[in-house]
């Protein structure tokens, strides 16, 4: 105990200081991870009907899916939030962040794509790169005409997008294509989609706009006309003689139920090729992300009070992850948590800027870990503690087996890369492995 202890406190040196210690009672934060989805954008595609093709979108360098002075706006303001909160010592819930950019404190991952990476900026912009923050010019930015005063560029760091697992829920996964292939052919959404009230909307929609659509392609439309909403509300009415509102939100009610089926909410059990459906795409989908957090949370936990002290260089400064990502990215954590419900209204997925951060705490009496799960929902709206909401805890704090748990549960059966390939039941897989150790077990036995 004593040589844990020590340990402990050496590190407490070596991390330095400085840096204040956050409690609440008994506990004391450690780490944050925050999800986020990007601010504003014009639409990523629409419609051949549309008369808002891509020549109309001028913002943000221009055409299909790039960030608006909106979005750039939006997360400036999450960022000052942020700072807020993590950062600021007067009116803040807590004081955990540097008051300066410490680049062994804070990592930001973005999808490698321009309006997340541009959303990263914009929010540390917020956050650590404002006049008056406490920036030195010729140390933290340089002190020449034509630099913003204050501005610190901080790196974002970014992988391939079509091979980014943890991020991107519409990376190259053949896995994930068909399981949603099997989801498709399930009594439940055969019925769903077979159903008046739905059949109706689609057939409609096919009929006025002279287009069909896959049902995971059908986002194309409430999204690309949301977005017409915000920039050309007048001219989009006058020209589509066919929109109202009252339309427009039956096409965003199937949307919705369709953003459900590709995450495996379905209302009953699924069970296909002797596999639960539901939970299989939630693996492909929520189960990267919630694993990377989780394995992240507990090499800090293991560094900082645990004997084995491999490899934490890194982790042991660590205190702020961020991935800056889409809102199918945060929806992947909601649903994971099983909170999916605080996303549907007024649309099933996450808006813009909508943030989710996983706090990661220690109890100092009972030396366990512990999280809080805190949702800011839409630009504009303050930080709201949600954890009391996810099964199996009880107010503000949760035991981090719970988070464990349902991440152990996700996890992929490989590594994700590997099982994207893998397009057949692992029930299939157990007995193609056990086939071929039976053979290569006889023969070799037979050559003896």
């Amino acid at each position: 105990m004593f040589r844990v202890f020590f340990i402990s406190f050496f590190l407490s040196l070596v991390n330095g200081s400085d840096i204040p210690t956050v409690k609440d009672g008994a506990m004391e934060l450690k780490m944050i991870h925050i999800v986020w989805r990007h601010g504003d954008r014009s639409p990523t595609t629409t419609f051949k009907a549309d008369p808002f093709q891509e020549d109309a979108w001028k913002f943000g360098g221009g055409g299909w899916g790039q960030l608006s002075p909106l979005g750039m706006y939006q997360h400036l303001n999450l960022g000052k939030k942020l700072r807020n909160r993590y950062v600021n010592a007067v009116n803040s819930t807590y004081r955990f962040l540097p008051a300066v950019y410490d680049q062994k404190t804070i990592y930001v991952r973005s999808t490698g794509i321009n309006r997340t990476l541009i959303s990263a900026t914009s929010n540390m912009l917020g956050m650590y790169g404002q006049n008056g923050y406490g920036n030195t010019a010729g140390t933290d930015f340089p002190d020449a005409l034509g630099w913003p005063p204050g501005f610190v560029p901080i790196p974002i760091h970014t992988v391939d997008y079509d091979s980014d697992h943890i991020g991107n829920m519409d990376s190259v996964c053949p896995r994930r294509e068909w399981l949603w292939n099997l989801a498709q052919q399930s009594d439940e959404m055969k019925e769903w989609r077979n159903s008046e009230a739905v059949s109706s909307v689609i057939d409609k929609l096919t009929s006025l706009v002279n287009e069909t659509w896959s049902l995971e392609d059908f986002w194309i439309v409430p999204d690309a006309l949301f977005i017409e909403q915000i920039y050309y509300n007048d001219t989009l009415r006058k020209k589509n003689a066919w929109y109202s509102d009252d339309f427009y939100n039956q096409i965003v009610a199937v949307n919705d139920q369709i953003y459900m089926f590709q995450y495996g909410i379905f209302n009953k059990t699924v069970t296909m090729q002797n596999m639960n459906i539901g939970l299989e795409l939630l693996k492909v989908r929520s189960g990267p992300l919630m694993n990377d957090m989780v394995d992240r949370i507990k090499k800090k936990s293991d560094c900082t009070y645990g004997t084995n002290l491999t490899d934490c260089n890194w982790i042991n400064g660590l205190k702020y992850f961020v991935y800056s990502a889409h809102d199918e990215t945060v929806y992947a954590v909601l649903v994971a948590l099983g909170i999916e419900r605080f996303a549907i209204i007024p649309h099933g997925y996450p808006l813009y800027s909508a943030a989710v951060s996983v706090e990661y705490w220690r109890n100092t009496t009972d030396n366990a870990d512990y999280f809080k799960l805190v949702y800011h929902k839409q630009s504009g709206d303050d930080f709201t503690v949600m954890t009391s909401e996810i099964e199996g805890c009880v107010g503000e704090y949760c035991s981090m087996n719970v988070l464990e748990q349902i991440a152990k549960k996700l996890k992929p059966d490989q590594p994700i890369d590997q099982w994207c390939l893998v397009t057949e039941s692992s029930s299939s897989i157990s007995i193609s492995i056990s086939i071929l150790i039976f053979f290569a077990t006889f023969f070799n036995h037979f050559l003896l």
